[in-house]
């Protein structure tokens, strides 16, 4: 059983449709909210409303906080979590790399938690969790038992829409952040630049320049993903993979899109040409890709530049990041998102369900609302106050040895052992609660290049709404053969195994798999998106 996974937790300053007031720890919510079959109660931490206040809690744990625990309840921000919100909790940690199949013979046995978070992992998300009868519908829960995370969903329309179905019901709590400055971008080696007289390349022709130079040298370009999808050379030629909007505001499959086939002939030349990874199909995963720029093996690589730079400079090198691709300078992309404002994320993979086992949802429900509010916003993204952070004369909140020199655990590994880095950002973004990229100006630089790049915006990005769950799950069973078989050709048509001239063929094969049947169920959902009611 597949799952859509996404996390708890997330954060913010308050209420809805009254004010929620904060004094001495205590959170009041007053007002009436619309919809709600009752008005809103109040609600104090440690949490007073009637029912056991105990609860289980499905979460898989970071590989790098197993390291240093096994479970959550060894850890110093779960454990005020629990102590503020007087809730205790017990957490069932997936084997790491099997929380697949672990959700699936957990819900398959009927013995399922008072809270999950279900990551990506739960086929068709929660609302078909709600459908099935296996998750609650939250919507009057949180109405009424968590003013604080309504009150930041409710900031705008956009988000109200995003964090609610297309039938306006609320089914999980949602990642709520600004968005960071995109940091995930092609790195070259500043050696190799220097080297061979690179510049920073601004088109593909400047790219398919730099691999012949390096190609002489002795040096492969680069290693894409094993699956030969790299978004950020699709950007160039009007698509990314996947559903996007096209510029006649109608939903495209980028995989059968003219501009793929240019792609695949770019990426098919580079093949033949040696520029590219001969092992790049073989399993490797990012931090092997890491070690291939790092030992030299390769030159670029595809990257957050925070990570790249930390691995570059463990053995004495430095990496540069490169602005986005383009066919021609200047060239206008529109697939990356440059707001910062706080918003709903349902593409990260946080989210949290109550399940319809839950004896004590309203109690579930205010433990959630505890990670929006200031105190939990600030204990999850900052750890135990003036022990990890403290607060300088002008009001700046800024991390402590303890958390950016700790003796015994490494700092890679402290944002997650020592808070809880997954909780949304509500008022700061995320660089500043990083203690990994705080303490390395060059990567905090780095992470902050181009970020104000007037050529950039999100304008053809498809917002994560959700499906009905006979449309999600139709949609689901068309793509998931026709994705199968689109990363074969994919694959088949970089390597010259199908020469490129078959793409028409491939298309139709497409076609007669359904392709316009599931862009149309996309199409029809995100007009529902467009023209359903926002903020009550």
């Amino acid at each position: 059983m597949q799952a859509k996974f996404s996390v708890l937790v997330v954060l913010l300053i308050v209420c809805l449709a009254g004010q929620t007031i904060f004094a001495g720890g205590t959170v009041q919510s007053s007002g009436t909210a619309p919809a709600a079959a009752a008005g809103p109660v109040k609600v104090t931490y440690p949490i007073t409303t009637a029912g056991a206040k105990s609860l289980s809690f499905w979460l898989p744990i970071q590989p790098p906080a197993a390291r240093h625990m096994s479970s959550y309840k060894d850890q110093e921000v779960y454990a005020a979590i629990e102590k503020n919100t007087g809730i205790d909790i017990t957490y069932i940690h997936p084997a790491i790399g099997q929380e697949r199949e672990q959700l699936g013979v957990l819900m398959a046995s009927g013995d399922i938690p008072d809270i999950l978070q279900i990551r990506g992992l739960y086929p068709g998300g929660s609302s078909v969790g709600v459908e099935e009868g296996v998750f609650r519908d939250l919507t009057n829960l949180i109405f009424t038992h968590a003013p604080d995370y309504l009150r930041e969903v409710s900031k705008t329309d956009y988000n109200y829409r995003i964090a609610t179905t297309n039938e306006g019901k609320f089914t999980e709590f949602m990642l709520i952040k600004q968005r960071a400055p995109v940091f995930d971008r092609l790195n070259y080696r500043q050696d190799f630049m220097d080297k061979l007289g690179i510049d920073v390349p601004i088109t593909i022709k400047d790219y398919d320049d730099d691999f012949a130079a390096m190609k002489t040298a002795g040096i492969i370009g680069f290693a894409p993903p094993m699956n030969g999808k790299i978004d950020q050379l699709m950007y160039p030629y009007g698509l990314t993979s996947g559903f996007f909007i096209g510029t006649d505001n109608k939903i495209k499959w980028g995989e059968i899109e003219p501009g793929y086939k240019q792609y695949l002939e770019m990426m098919a030349g580079w093949y033949a040409k040696g520029y590219i990874s001969p092992d790049f199909m073989s399993n490797m995963n990012d931090v092997d890709r890491r070690a291939l720029f790092t030992t030299g093996r390769v030159g670029m690589i595809n990257q957050p530049v925070d990570l790249v730079n930390s691995s570059c400079a463990a053995v004495g090198i430095k990496s540069v990041p490169l602005p986005y691709p383009r066919l021609t300078p200047g060239q206008q992309i529109n697939f990356m998102p440059v707001s910062f404002e706080t918003r709903p994320l349902t593409e990260e993979p946080f989210a949290t369900v109550i399940s319809t086992s839950c004896k004590n949802p309203e109690v579930a429900t205010e433990y959630l609302n505890y990670l929006y509010t200031p105190d939990g916003a600030d204990l999850a993204n900052w750890g135990i106050k003036d022990k990890a952070w403290k607060v300088d004369a002008n009001g700046n909140k800024y991390f402590t040895d303890y958390m950016l020199n700790n003796p015994t655990i490494p700092l890679a590994d402290v944002q997650v052992v020592l808070k809880i880095h997954q909780i949304a950002k509500l008022s700061e973004p995320d660089v500043v609660c990083n203690p990994n990229v705080i303490v390395n100006k060059e990567a905090l630089a780095q992470r902050m290049m181009y970020s104000d790049d007037p050529t950039i915006n999100d304008s053809q990005v498809m917002p994560a709404f959700t499906l009905g769950l006979k449309e999600s799950a139709r949609r689901n069973e068309i793509m998931r053969d026709i994705n199968t078989y689109s990363d074969e050709m994919t694959l088949k048509f970089i390597t010259g195994v199908s020469p490129i001239s078959d793409f028409d063929s491939y298309v139709a094969q497409v076609k007669r798999m359904g392709i316009d049947e599931a862009i149309q169920i996309t199409q029809d959902g995100y007009q529902t998106f467009l023209t359903k009611p926002g903020r009550p």
